[in-house]
């Protein structure tokens, strides 16, 4: 296979991929539109539809192209023990500073939740966690960097989690009906922008732990779960809740790139040396 034929093949399936995605949560959005679902037992079962068709979609896209699930994250990183203490870490710093706004504007309480909402939660976490990260990180970050080099992948990954988002893509039909300053404020600023600062946080953490998903994987489920369940969260507007989001993965990024080292060889390969 030529090396143009091979470029050409990553970017065309990794842009395949994440349109089929993105276009299946689409057309969820639409049905629930015109549609009301019987219960909510319906409605909670059909959004797990949707990720693990997702899942289901992504591992026929490893299968076609004929690579291995190890090939895309699914391995053990050098120092098991050490990654996954480092990924808790990394998650508990997020979270201290993510409260650090309620030490100025004070926080808000939130009761204890009833152990059906505990279940679903953590169940949906997980899947979250490991969709997400296989489909954004171990597939499109890591098909990309192959043939178009660490940043130019980096970015164009991070960019299509931030249209994801944390748990369900944009939704299109709700765009039709904000004004201009909502789509700036609440879409661009508060998720997308967000959203992308934890790309780039992730896919480097990925890079680091060796191109093994166990470290973004712990790190996407515990800030999942500490949105579900904190007793407490910060009150404050949403540009100091932003800068204090953008500060933390930031902040992350350069403790990675302190605590963990890889091979010379391969950060001179990736320009990060």
């Amino acid at each position: 296979m030529s090396t143009t034929h091979s470029k050409r093949r990553s970017i065309v399936t990794s842009i395949l991929l994440f349109l089929i995605v993105f276009g299946l949560w689409q057309a969820y959005d639409l049905a629930l539109n015109y549609v009301s679902l019987p219960s909510l037992l319906i409605t909670i079962l059909s959004y797990f539809a949707i990720y693990a068709a997702s899942l289901m979609i992504l591992v026929l896209f490893v299968k076609f192209g004929k690579s291995s699930f190890k090939e895309h994250g699914f391995k053990e990183p050098a120092h098991v023990q050490k990654n996954i203490l480092l990924s808790v870490a990394f998650t508990l710093i997020y979270i201290i500073i993510m409260l650090m706004p309620g030490f100025l504007f004070g926080f808000i309480s939130r009761s204890f939740p009833e152990f059906f909402s505990i279940v679903l939660n953590i169940s949906r976490a997980i899947l979250i966690a490991v969709t997400t990260e296989f489909i954004f990180r171990g597939y499109i970050f890591r098909n990309l960097t192959r043939n178009h080099g660490f940043f130019i992948s980096l970015y164009a990954s991070s960019i299509m989690f931030s249209l994801h988002t944390y748990e369900s893509p944009i939704s299109i039909m709700s765009l039709l009906t904000m004004n201009a300053n909502e789509i700036i404020t609440d879409i661009l600023f508060q998720q997308i922008a967000a959203v992308f600062a934890a790309g780039l946080f992730l896919g480097f953490l990925f890079y680091k732990m060796d191109w093994s998903l166990l470290g973004p994987i712990i790190f996407r489920i515990g800030t999942l779960l500490s949105f579900y369940f904190m007793p407490l969260m910060a009150k404050s507007p949403w540009w100091m809740g932003l800068t204090f989001e953008v500060m933390a993965y930031v902040s992350l990024i350069v403790i990675v790139d302190s605590v963990i080292k890889g091979p010379l060889h391969r950060r001179r390969r990736y320009g990060l040396e």
